[in-house]
């Protein structure tokens, strides 16, 4: 196992005075915890009924076959991304949101914190074993490699009727009060590509390094959602260092396919920035290794949308994204666990209230995150192939996350 150390840029994001301030004192000391109060109480049979779903959830993994084929180079989607300048000529300039994030004029310069993080670390209660002759270990579930298996069509079920809907869990409820305003994310966003669009002639990005930029804007958002969520901005720095460092494209990944989710089109792609990109103008010009990571996507979009998965499960099933590190890797195992076991009851609590038909909702969802892990590991050693021919462009949060588990 490497030691990974967290770079410059990266600790600074986590580490920042603002950040500093919401996850531990000045004295380094952590802060107060949140007192939730009575939020699982649940009769006999539910607490047995959760008992024995997570004792099931041991579920075997195998490996497959890596998709990684030479690096391909093919990449010009049409003019979806380079007509920011128009769009972003719409948008209302708010100086708060429309202000991209400048790397060079932040305080990265801080010394980087000395831990071990493993590469991509099992999700908590679940057993993977490790995937063979890859700088990246990866696991896949073993319908994931079915990958011919024929798809559903994409049929839209007509709404659950809710008169007086059960309670939501309060854990759900504060992670849905922390979820990013969407239209900044996407303000911030189109000003940065906007910016990139303005550079001279020498200094434009290419547009896969566009899309990058994209990814990277996306990241820096994510980042800010962690450091205010609950439990997590109650961890030290280097702990909030390791979750990060571990489920970084499990984020991306996973805001890309609930963002297709929402969209409901088959056919088409939605961007961050509000853009539609057909499926066959990617099938075109995008690669085949990319193509096929957009295939998986979407495939996983509709087994999500088979399982009708709602905001309140979205929020619930990230919020376990970001705390899938094995609790020993961190130094307060204490606080992780009970964020993981708190929201895997809170999850529970609501998939059995709300869809009480589908008795295997819960196992169900815990197995996508299985997919979107495997989806991101491919993603990361495509991005770090790319990285190599230097393609994506650099001083960036998501270089740095990228090299975090490779140094």
């Amino acid at each position: 196992m490497h030691r990974a150390r967290p770079h410059p840029r990266a600790k600074a994001c986590v580490a920042s005075e603002e950040c500093r301030g919401q996850a531990v004192r000045a004295d380094r000391m952590r802060g107060g915890r949140n007192k939730f109060g009575p939020m699982y109480k649940r009769d006999r049979a539910l607490k047995q009924q959760k008992k024995a779903l997570i004792r099931a959830n041991g579920f075997k993994l195998e490996t497959v076959p890596q998709i990684m084929s030479p690096v391909q180079n093919d990449y010009s989607l049409s003019s979806t991304i380079h007509s920011i300048h128009a769009m972003s000529k719409t948008l209302p300039p708010n100086p708060a949101t429309l202000t991209p994030v400048d790397y060079e004029r932040s305080p990265y310069g801080t010394p980087s914190l000395g831990m071990t993080v493993p590469s991509h670390a099992p999700l908590a209660s679940y057993h993977y074993p490790s995937f063979p002759n890859r700088t990246i270990k990866s696991e896949y579930p073993d319908h994931y490699t079915n990958t011919h298996e024929s798809v559903p069509a994409y049929v839209y079920p007509e709404t659950y009727p809710s008169s007086s809907p059960p309670d939501i869990p309060e854990v759900i409820l504060k992670l849905l009060q922390l979820e990013p305003d969407e239209a900044q994310v996407k303000a911030r966003i189109l000003a940065c590509l906007q910016q990139e669009q303005g550079k001279g002639r020498h200094e434009k990005l290419s547009t896969f390094g566009l899309m990058c930029k994209m990814a990277d804007q996306t990241l820096f958002s994510i980042v800010e959602w962690a450091r205010s969520c609950i439990f997590f901005k109650e961890l030290e720095v280097g702990d909030q260092m390791k979750l990060l460092q571990n489920c970084w494209s499990e984020l991306l990944v996973f805001d890309h396919v609930y963002r297709q989710l929402q969209h409901g089109k088959e056919h088409s792609v939605l961007l961050v920035t509000g853009q539609e990109v057909d499926m066959s103008t990617i099938a075109a010009q995008a690669g085949s290794i990319l193509n096929t990571l957009v295939l998986r996507a979407q495939e996983l979009v509709l087994h999500l949308h088979s399982l009708q998965v709602d905001r309140q499960e979205f929020v619930c099933l990230k919020f376990l994204i970001l705390f899938s590190l094995d609790v020993k890797y961190l130094e307060n195992h204490t606080l992780a666990k009970d964020a993981q076991e708190k929201a895997n009851a809170a999850l529970l609590e609501y998939t059995v209230c709300h869809y009480p038909h589908s008795t295997d909702k819960f196992r169900q969802l815990l197995l996508r995150l299985a997919e979107v892990r495997a989806l991101s590991m491919q993603a990361e050693e495509y991005l770090y192939h790319k990285h190599l021919s230097g393609e994506v462009p650099c001083n960036n949060l998501l270089i740095e996350m990228l090299h975090a588990k490779r140094t």
